[in-house]
Parts: structure tokens; C-alpha cells; sequence
């Protein structure tokens, strides 16, 4: 009766408490990593864990490539553990507390402590990896997997630093992180990094770098550059900005033209035409030059899309080749200017020598939500900072630091847009069946979709065509604002301002916007694309910048693990 009743109360505190009453968890991991001149590293690792099951914490270190393990030690609230030999994995928690071993495995060696008392623990965790930075043919590389979260306990924060015996310059440093959502910089002389969000069993945390001065002694090599180093390192990774999905066709010429040759060659050859004609019979988008080249001489007067915002039809301008990051930043501005969000003014910089120079006051801070323009205003606001002044070159080193937030901006902006055309009934989203064993997502039109897409080349059209724009009176000039909102999608409103100035030389007296504006504008569109193309090319080329979640390959080390 005992058995039953703790069993029913085990099942109780379950179901209150699913997935958590008896989870071990871990707050935060720390990695501080002191590269030594031979090349090894003393790696120590703070854990803030709080465990309620099992006997023993372990980290296994598997794929070492020639490395040894040494000096290991760990203590937990600053008390030392002891260490014992022959560590016996099945033994009690009781003889486990306040013990440490090493167990010697078939692949490399698991690091172990006995857990003790279940509660919070802060262990501090020592160990020395020799050979941690090869010698390669033109330079030295440390490529280190540190954490593998397949089955382990994951750290809801985790943080890293490495230093050298010489402090790392990003002029003889690269420096790339894969596996992890999460930032990492040189500052200081040294690498330091974070996760910008939980890890989970997908997840893993590998560094590279690259030291082309050599400033290392260590005794192993690698047959290999540093540039196959990265590149290998980068393969599945977001550092390759080029879509490496592989179509049909591709796929199959990649996979047996190696193997069987020409007759694979043919096949896949075959499979490419297939593919193209179920793709063609599911009628899809006609796209960029060949829209454009279908609607030629043609125009359409009015705003394309007044059923909400202009972010809707993302996707649609995607398809023309228009609407890039920055045009929609652009489009933003001069409706914030509209609406008395912001203030285009200007103040004296320089101590000697004087100059004016353009700021954005921001007249409010954080906007609630999370639709395209509350996060846009946020990130500008966030580098305004609290004084609310924007300067350009404050603005650039923001957008440069952070520029995969920009870019899941972006990609959000593409995503939200293309299922909202599908729901409001504008697209189609179709399956292409090729030989009944492969399929192929296609997007097309319906009738209502058709006529927007060529709509909105047509508004582009007529935008510049100038010769059209007299058509509008002065009258409307209250509507020529919304026109040049809309042109800056296109990429053209400082052009199209002007044409409008000469039409009709009281617009911009009578408009909200002045020369003024579109000069700011234009400052500030061009200081937030330089910031973040310059994010993107810095950290695919090593100097930093954000993480991939893909990629790092040719790693030694390990870091997998957990408890048991």
C-alpha cells in the first residue's frame, strides 16, 4: 500500500509539474579559456545548476584528435571536491559525494563528479586540453567544440572568454562561432561571447580561430590551409550567404554523378526537365525582369495596396526585385517624420574643428508589439540610447554589431508577408508532383494576386514616367506624401521629390516633407545599410559579428554529456 500511495503521489507532482518537477537543470554556463604558448589551453568551467535526480555529473571528450586531458579538478561552492581513482560510473550517490573521477573510454575520456546533495551547486570545473591550436600550412587554428547539447543538461545562458599569451588583434585574428544563436567579439585582446537565447539539444558550441602571425608553439599539424579550415568550418553554415539548397535535379546529379558517371548524368539531366515542366504545369509567379518586361508601358495611377499596411505586400515587391531592407527603413522614416515620431534637427560637433551635423531626434521611446515597424523603431530607438539622439555614425556601429537582429527582421518581414498574401487569397501555395516520388512547393497567382503584382509595376512605372505626374493637382498634394512613401520601396522618393518640386514648386512648402528631410533621409538610410551589409562581411569573414546555428565542421573536442 506504501508503493502505491508514493507512486500516486509521483504521478501527482508529475502531472502538476510536468517536464520540471524532477528535471536537473542549469542556469548558466561560463567557459574561461587561457590559451597557453604550446598551444594547450586551461579551460574552466562554472556551471549554476540545480539538480534533483541521478547520482553523477559528466562531460565526455570523445573526438580529441590527439589531445590529453590533464589537470583535472572540480570544486563546487569554492569547496574542493576529492579526487578517486578508478572512478566506478554504478557506484551510489553516497559514495559519489564529494568526489571526482576520470573514466578512460573507448573514444576518448568522460569527465565525472558525483552530484551529493540535490539542490543548487555552483561547480567549478578545471581541466587542461593540450594541442588545442594546430599548426596549419600558412597559419595556426584552434577549431574546438566546447558543449554538445545532444542529451545534455542545457544552459539557459551561457558565456565565453578566451584569452592568448598575447592579446589577439583582429589584424592577425579571425574568429567565427557555429552551433548557437549568440555574438561573438575580440574586446580588449580577447574573444568574448554569449548566447542570446536558451540552448537545447540541437545546439552545440564550436569556436575557430585563426592566428596569421603564429603566435603558438604547439607540436601538432593539420595537412591543411586556413583558408579549407574555414572553409570546411563554414559548410551548412549561415556564414555562406549563397542558398545552398539543392533543387531536385541537383540533388541527384550531386549525389550519383561521382558514383556512376555519365548515365547518372543523364538521369539527372532527365529529373531537371521534369521538374521544370510539373513546376511550369502548376502555372507559378512570373518574377522580376519578365513581370516588368509584361507590364512595360503600362501604368497604374494610384497606391497599389490600401488594404493594410505597406509591410503586406513584402513579398509581392520580393518578386519584382524591389523592397529591400533599407527601402522599407527609408518608407518608415518619412512616415515617422508624418506622424511627428521623429525630428530631423542638427547640432555643432567637434572641439576645434566645427560641424554641423544631422540627428534624428526620436520623440518617443519603445513601441509595444511585435509587427514590422514596432521592432524597426525599437532598433533605432535602442541605438538612439537613453538621450534619444541618433547620430549616423552611432547608427552605422549599431547596425553593424547587430545585424542578424536586422536580418531575422528581414527574414520575418518575407516570411509574414508570403502567408498573409496566401491567407487574404492573393497566392496559391501548390505541390509539384515530379515522377510521384518527389515534389516541388510552388507559389502562383490567383486572379486578385495576378493584378496586384502588376499593379505594383505599374505604380512604378507611373512613378517614372514624370511626364504623368501633372495629371495631379495641387490639390492633392496631401496625397503626393503618401506617394513618396510608397516610391521609397522602389527606391526612388528623393528622385520622385523632386520631379514634384518642379511640377509644382510650393509641394515641398506645403508637404510635411523638406529638402531638409530627404537629405537626412537618404543619410540616414544609407548609414543603417552600410552598418548592416558591413555586419554581414565582418562576421562571415571572421571579424566577428553573430553566430551560426550550422556549420563547424573539421572540430576536435567534445563537451556532450549530462547526468545519469
Amino acid at each position: 500500500m506504501k508503493y502505491f500511495k508514493k507512486a500516486g503521489m509521483i504521478l501527482l507532482l508529475a502531472f502538476i509539474f510536468p517536464g520540471t518537477a524532477f528535471a536537473n537543470s542549469m542556469e548558466s554556463l561560463d567557459f574561461h579559456v587561457q590559451l597557453q604558448g604550446d598551444g594547450s589551453g586551461i579551460v574552466t568551467e562554472t556551471r549554476k545548476m540545480n539538480l534533483t535526480k541521478d547520482t553523477e555529473i559528466y562531460i565526455k571528450m570523445e573526438n580529441l584528435g590527439g589531445s590529453q586531458i590533464s589537470d583535472f579538478k572540480v570544486s563546487d561552492f569554492g569547496k574542493p571536491l576529492i579526487h578517486k581513482e578508478n572512478w566506478d560510473i554504478e557506484a551510489s550517490r553516497a559514495e559519489k559525494s564529494g568526489k571526482y573521477g576520470i573514466v578512460e573510454t573507448d573514444t576518448g575520456y568522460e569527465l565525472c563528479w558525483g552530484i551529493g546533495e540535490y539542490g543548487d551547486h555552483e561547480y567549478k570545473v578545471t581541466y587542461t586540453i593540450s594541442n588545442m591550436v594546430r599548426q596549419l600550412q600558412d597559419g595556426q587554428g584552434m577549431n574546438w567544440r566546447f558543449f554538445d547539447g545532444a542529451g545534455n543538461i542545457n544552459p539557459t545562458s551561457l558565456t565565453m572568454t578566451i584569452e592568448g599569451p598575447e592579446p589577439f588583434l583582429s589584424e592577425n585574428t579571425k574568429i567565427w562561432g557555429f552551433g548557437f544563436n549568440g555574438e561573438i567579439y575580440l574586446e580588449n585582446g580577447s574573444l568574448v561571447g554569449w548566447s542570446t537565447e536558451p540552448l537545447s539539444d540541437n545546439n552545440y558550441v564550436t569556436i575557430l580561430m585563426q592566428f596569421a602571425h603564429q603566435p603558438f608553439h604547439s607540436p601538432l599539424s593539420l595537412d591543411q590551409t586556413m583558408a579549407e579550415q574555414e572553409s570546411r568550418a563554414k559548410e551548412g553554415s549561415s556564414y555562406n550567404q549563397e542558398d545552398t539548397s539543392l533543387s531536385f535535379g541537383e540533388k541527384a546529379a550531386g549525389f550519383t554523378v561521382p558514383t556512376v558517371g555519365v548515365l547518372a548524368a543523364i538521369f539527372a539531366m532527365i529529373g531537371l526537365v521534369l521538374r521544370s515542366r510539373a513546376i511550369k504545369r502548376a502555372n507559378p509567379l512570373v518574377k522580376g525582369k519578365e513581370r516588368r518586361k509584361l507590364n512595360q508601358d503600362q501604368y497604374y495611377r494610384e497606391i497599389p495596396y490600401t488594404d493594410g499596411p505597406m509591410t503586406d505586400v513584402a513579398y509581392m515587391l520580393e518578386q519584382i526585385e524591389r523592397g529591400r531592407i533599407e527601402d522599407y527603413f527609408n518608407a518608415f522614416l518619412l512616415k515617422w517624420l508624418k506622424e511627428d515620431n521623429i525630428d530631423h534637427i542638427t547640432e555643432e560637433k567637434g572641439i576645434i574643428f566645427k560641424k554641423e551635423q544631422s540627428i534624428l531626434q526620436l520623440n518617443r521611446h519603445q513601441m509595444e508589439g511585435d509587427d514590422f515597424e514596432s521592432r524597426l523603431w525599437n532598433m533605432m530607438q535602442a541605438a538612439a540610447g537613453a538621450d534619444n539622439k541618433l547620430e549616423e555614425k552611432e547608427f552605422t556601429k549599431w547596425a553593424k554589431k547587430n545585424f542578424k537582429k536586422i536580418e531575422d527582421l528581414k527574414d520575418d518581414l518575407s516570411n509574414d508577408s508570403k502567408y498573409l498574401m496566401i491567407d487574404e487569397g492573393y497566392l496559391e501555395q501548390k505541390e509539384a508532383a515530379v515522377l510521384r516520388f518527389f515534389t516541388s512547393s510552388v507559389i502562383s497567382g490567383t486572379v486578385q494576386g495576378e493584378n496586384l503584382l502588376n499593379h505594383m509595376v505599374q505604380f512604378e512605372n507611373y512613378l517614372k514616367d514624370f511626364s504623368l505626374l501633372h495629371e495631379r493637382g495641387a490639390k492633392e498634394v496631401f496625397l503626393w506624401d503618401e506617394l513618396l512613401i510608397w516610391a521609397s520601396l522602389y527606391g526612388i522618393a528623393e528622385e520622385v521629390a523632386r520631379q514634384f518640386e518642379e511640377l509644382y514648386p510650393q509641394f515641398l512648402e506645403e508637404s510635411q516633407f523638406t529638402p531638409g528631410d530627404f537629405y537626412m533621409m537618404t543619410l540616414f538610410t544609407n548609414s543603417f545599410a552600410k552598418g548592416y551589409h558591413s555586419g554581414q562581411s565582418s562576421a562571415s569573414s571572421g571579424g566577428g559579428g553573430a553566430t551560426s546555428l550550422g556549420g563547424g565542421g573539421g572540430s576536435f573536442g567534445g563537451g556532450g554529456g549530462g547526468s545519469r
